[in-house]
């Protein structure tokens, strides 16, 4: 009898279910002869056993007798059989699996002695909501124990004819198929990767792929298009999640722009150019994702001090608490509170670059002064402390104490491969891009990004 722990809020139903765990609705039969005459042994409903007589089917004596003796005595083993009861409890918000256990009135010794198998309690005391625990039990002492730990395991607790619990973990193999899509932007990125059968995960994925290249905030528009070759994860065929994006086309005002993943033979993943140039930078073209300028560099009137007043950086408008990254790998020069600016970090990189980033709501844990960050890492989050109207981040970009435009700084060319991983990188990029090149539907207005 399989009961969903989810299926039985009321009071009434959870009395029923308390009553199938504790008792049989017909304790069994015992099938005995006295004189030809077969007994059976019932529950009548009070807890308190009647036995009544039935007729032997073939008189009161000979072989036809011992038949029928002998089919009732066996129809009585199996009726005595006790059967399981399987639960699917689905974890709530707080939940640790003795509250499942105490709730559902099973036993929690048999649970103590399940957690204190080797490798048993990380598996079960880590959970979340929304997880399943399918649990077999008979009149609330613990058979089995299934959860899925992870995408490709499942532990799997049994207990043997003995009484004793034995850990099994299953390798449950995923399934990874590679899909094409191509979409052409009509109002956002989002919408537009949602409508062509993918997730928000890989918008995300995209804007990471190309942002050296495409401030995807201020220079996306209708028309621009993307072309993917994507991993699609499935298990025991049933759909998962979406994975890695393995080649794309974005083309943006007319200028196409390529990457390729390639992972080298010791295990570091990196986007690169057909040719095999990467992508990466040395410096972001945003330090947020998805926000939109609401003051640029230079004159300006201040809203605060209400006279117009050099503004030495660019404002990204965004709401409270969205991540800042570090524009460029270097290292924390200053953290705290600076006049106007209100929170404030600033990082110094290589050739007498520096990076200002103010306004902030507050800065996380262990990002501090003398702390070396890499390009991408968390540094802050948006906020509007100092001679801030609204939430923003204010960030500017000098040169040997020289403020200059963000938006205007040319970075360094990217580095080529390595020539001894030439063979490699070719070998293994060379059929993603075939895919690609397959699903890229023909654009003769298209131009080949300029690197």
């Amino acid at each position: 009898m399989y009961i969903d722990d989810r299926q039985a809020p009321a009071s009434g139903a959870r009395a029923l279910l308390k009553l199938a765990r504790k008792r049989w609705v017909a304790i069994g039969m015992s099938a005995v002869l006295f004189g030809g005459g077969a007994w059976w042994l019932a529950d009548r409903g009070d807890g308190n056993p009647v036995v009544q007589e039935l007729p032997s089917p073939i008189g009161a004596q000979g072989s036809a007798a011992d038949g029928a003796g002998a089919q009732l005595a066996a129809a009585a083993q199996a009726a005595l059989k006790p059967i399981d009861s399987v639960v699917e409890a689905v974890i709530r918000p707080g939940d640790t699996l003795d509250a499942v256990f105490r709730r559902l009135q099973l036993s929690v010794e048999d649970l103590a002695v399940v957690r204190s198998l080797p490798g048993v309690r990380q598996s079960l005391d880590i959970l979340r909501p929304g997880d399943v625990v399918t649990l077999t039990h008979l009149n609330g002492e613990l058979t089995s124990l299934k959860r899925r730990v992870s995408e490709t395991e499942t532990l799997n607790v049994q207990r043997d004819a003995g009484g004793q619990f034995a850990v099994q973990i299953v390798e449950n193999e995923l399934d990874v198929r590679v899909v094409p899509l191509h979409g052409t932007i009509t109002s956002s990125l989002f919408r537009t990767v949602n409508d062509v059968g993918a997730s928000d995960s890989v918008a995300l994925q995209l804007a990471e792929v190309f942002r050296y290249d495409i401030d995807f905030a201020q220079e996306l528009q209708p028309g621009d298009s993307f072309t993917l070759v994507l991993e699609k994860v499935w298990r025991d065929g049933e759909f998962l999640r979406d994975g890695d994006i393995l080649a794309a086309e974005f083309v943006n005002a007319g200028r196409a722009y390529r990457a390729v993943r390639y992972t080298a033979p010791d295990g570091k993943t990196e986007y690169y150019t057909p040719e095999g140039k990467s992508l990466r930078k040395a410096f972001l073209r945003a330090p947020l994702q998805f926000s939109r300028i609401s003051s640029g560099f230079g004159m300006r009137w201040h809203p605060v001090l209400n006279r117009m007043r050099a503004h030495k950086g660019v404002d990204y408008a965004a709401p409270i608490g969205t991540p800042i990254r570090a524009a460029g790998d270097g290292r924390v020069s200053f953290r705290g509170v600076k006049g106007g600016y209100g929170n404030t970090i600033v990082l110094q990189h290589s050739n007498g670059v520096e990076t200002l980033y103010a306004h902030l709501h507050r800065f996380p844990k262990g990002v501090v002064v003398g702390k070396r960050v890499k390009q991408g890492d968390l540094i802050g989050y948006v906020g509007m402390s100092g001679l801030a109207t609204g939430p923003h981040l204010h960030y500017e970009y000098r040169v040997n104490g020289v403020h200059r435009n963000p938006a205007s700084i040319k970075t360094l060319p990217a580095e080529p491969i390595s020539p001894k991983l030439r063979a490699d990188f070719e070998a293994k990029t060379r059929p993603l891009l075939a895919q690609l090149q397959q699903a890229t539907p023909p654009a003769p207005a298209r131009v080949a990004a300029a690197r």
